[in-house]
């Protein structure tokens, strides 16, 4: 065993090799970004002339590990990523959807004798609509409720194809046939030609991927994964965009299934534990979660390093290493594979915390986290400049928002009792009162977070009581928070395209296709995000992390974030809150032109300068209850307002 000083010194060793080795990839990263794009370009073709050359020179052996286990994994790591990388659902019964895959492709082509060139197509819908039955009850739940329903899952497929005689029980489905061709396409059983097909079909997953990551679906899973209570609030189906990552994953893992059962000729229950799908999780994870160059890096050498070590004079070498560190007989390095994963992952934590070849925007947010930029950069503008035009940005008019005699119960405590409220369009009305008086819970109420008991919210002529809160964003109504709730690692821009695709209409399948219509929607979005970002003072700050800006800046920002997604009334939930004395002068510029604009605002806020110097109408909340109503004038000389808010000996006018 390793004595305590070794252990203590090793340790020393890995913290200098660590510095080194970011130091070296800081000073590689730099120097690549200065190469030509021609360099580039020579980098990526030589890298396709190896990926299609080398399998000529190499045995027949190697020809076969490169089809199983490196292209099926990647194929594999490559839909998991949509699912725990890019939507950030935790999915530990991932194999569950590669084995509907092979079981469908087996049973079609032994028991009703298809050419199995048809049934892939079966094999994919199939895992697709096991995506969606394992999805529907279950991705409500999150965390780690999710991932146990989702582990349970895999071993329930599992379990079901043991004792299931149709699907040949323990002993499995044997004699599965080779497809011929592919329409015009001759196709044999040779590894190499397998190798050529899966290679097809990762370049087409990868397209996939990609179109999907830039349109409005990828920033709509980023959202989610991020903050999945504001994305809601912005406008995203978060069951809906959930349930879509979860089909696309599966599609991607039935697709692998189809390719192991036509190649290997036979399967049975043993081929899909549960520890096939950690291992899939953990290349994900070694790669980059989200990076789709990360999560093929990963699962290329999750797969190879294990054929490497089995047999040879590399294996032998590792074994003899690891049984002079561990002690006990010797062994094959093959053996130790689990405790080399394990160690694997903690080095790369350790020297790569965003995995081996992180995306951009992990990249970005381990910067901005060790740089600790938050909230230290200097504003982008003082609010005042640019304001712009909003007049392209509304996409309704402001209609009038009814709350009538509303009441919110908590156990036996009454959070809003028999509150009424009616603004009219354009105006800009505030709702003030001691911590505790209810005003947040309003707040919620009003965009679907909290369930109301009694009372009538309406918005024109449309009720919202009952409605998710996407529904209501969709219908016209906004919000901000009292704590901010930005997407931190989105860059500003795309904060506030989350907003501007509620009133996109292209669905997943369009958006994966590219229609026109997508791309449409996508160059009209960006133009009203650039409009927006001027109009309140940040429009120089687009392509920055969100989460390095000033907090006044972030604050500009949710408010952007909110008009962008067209709503007619704008609830703003403290927004001056943690702001010094110009920057609240300027958000009372931007309150007021926003206003001239035609959009209705409902303001949370404490600052009684603020709300006197804006506000057409205040509405006074204490203990739940309306105790005054009407204008600054009226409210500040309220003797009510005075004795539960300002305090007997304030003079409210001072603010």
């Amino acid at each position: 065993m390793m004595r305590l000083p070794a252990f203590v010194s090793t340790v020393g060793t890995l913290r200098q090799c660590k510095s080194r080795w970011k130091t070296a990839i800081a000073r590689l990263s730099m120097w690549w970004a200065r190469q030509s794009l021609l360099a580039h370009v020579c980098l990526w073709l030589v890298m396709a002339a190896c990926v299609l050359l080398m399998p000529l020179a190499l045995p027949e052996y190697w020809q076969g590990v490169l089809f199983f286990p490196i292209g099926v994994f990647v194929l594999l790591a490559l839909g998991l990523n949509v699912v725990v990388g890019m939507a950030g659902l935790l999915d530990l019964g991932y194999v569950a959807f590669y084995a509907v895959g092979a079981y469908v492709t087996a049973v079609l082509s032994t028991t009703y004798g298809w050419n199995p060139a048809f049934a892939l197509p079966v094999a994919v819908i199939s895992s697709m609509a096991a995506g969606v039955a394992l999805g529907a009850p279950t991705l409500r739940l999150r965390g780690d409720y999710l991932a146990i329903v989702t582990l349970g899952f895999g071993e329930i497929v599992r379990i079901v194809a043991t004792n299931s005689e149709p699907l040949g029980q323990a002993r499995g489905i044997v004699g599965i046939p080779h497809p011929d061709s592919f329409g015009p396409l001759k196709f044999d059983e040779s590894p190499l030609s397998y190798y050529y097909v899966i290679l097809i079909a990762i370049v087409l997953a990868v397209v996939m991927v990609l179109r999907l990551a830039r349109s409005r679906v990828g920033r709509a899973w980023t959202a989610l994964r991020e903050d999945e209570e504001a994305a809601e609030a912005m406008g995203v189906h978060v069951f809906a965009m959930k349930l879509w990552a979860f089909a696309i994953g599966a599609s991607t893992g039935g697709l692998a299934g189809w390719f192991y059962a036509t190649k290997v000729g036979f399967i049975n229950p043993d081929n899909f534990p549960f520890f096939f799908s950690i291992t899939i999780l953990a290349a994900v994870v070694l790669g980059g979660l989200g990076s789709i160059r990360g999560v093929i890096a990963g699962a290329v050498l999750v797969a190879f390093i294990p054929e490497y070590l089995r047999d040879g004079i590399a294996g032998a070498q590792i074994a003899s290493l690891l049984h002079g560190i561990i002690g006990g007989t010797p062994a094959d390095a093959s053996e130790y594979r689990i405790m080399l994963f394990g160690a694997a992952l903690v080095l790369t934590m350790l020297f790569r915390p965003g995995g081996l070849l992180p995306s951009r925007r992990r990249a970005r947010e381990l910067a901005g986290n060790e740089a600790g930029t938050n909230a230290l950069q200097p504003a982008a503008s003082s609010g005042a400049e640019n304001a712009g035009n909003l007049g392209t940005i509304a996409k309704r008019n402001a209609e009038q928002l009814h709350i009538d005699h509303l009441s919110v119960r908590f156990g036996g405590i009454d959070a809003l009792r028999d509150v009424s409220m009616h603004v009219e369009p354009g105006e800009i009305v505030g709702i003030i009162g001691p911590n505790g008086a209810g005003k947040t819970t309003l707040f919620n109420c009003l965009t679907g977070v909290t369930r109301t008991h009694h009372g009538e919210i309406r918005l024109g002529s449309r009720r919202l009581n009952g409605l998710r809160p996407h529904r209501i964003t969709h219908a016209g109504l906004a919000r901000t928070f009292q704590s901010l709730r930005l997407f931190p690692n989105m860059t500003v821009m795309e904060n506030v395209l989350v907003g501007a695709d509620t009133h996109h209409r292209t669905s997943v399948p369009g958006a994966l296709l590219g229609i026109r219509r997508h791309r449409r929607e996508e160059r009209a979005g960006r133009l009203q995000g650039s409009e927006l970002l001027a109009f309140v003072g940040i429009g120089s700050a687009a392509d920055r992390v969100a989460s390095q800006l000033s907090y006044g800046d972030q604050r500009r920002l949710e408010i952007a974030r909110a008009l962008s997604t067209g709503a007619g009334v704008v609830l703003l939930d403290e927004p001056a809150a943690g702001m010094n004395p110009s920057e609240k002068q300027a958000l009372m510029g931007l309150i007021s032109r926003i206003r001239e604009c035609g959009i209705t605002i409902v303001m949370i806020e404490h600052d009684m300068k603020l709300v006197m110097g804006v506000c057409d109408r205040i509405l006074v909340l204490d203990f739940g209850e309306t105790i005054a109503a009407g204008t600054p004038a009226e409210v500040q000389n309220n003797p009510r307002v005075i004795a539960a808010y300002l305090g007997e000996t304030v003079d409210a006018s001072r603010g």
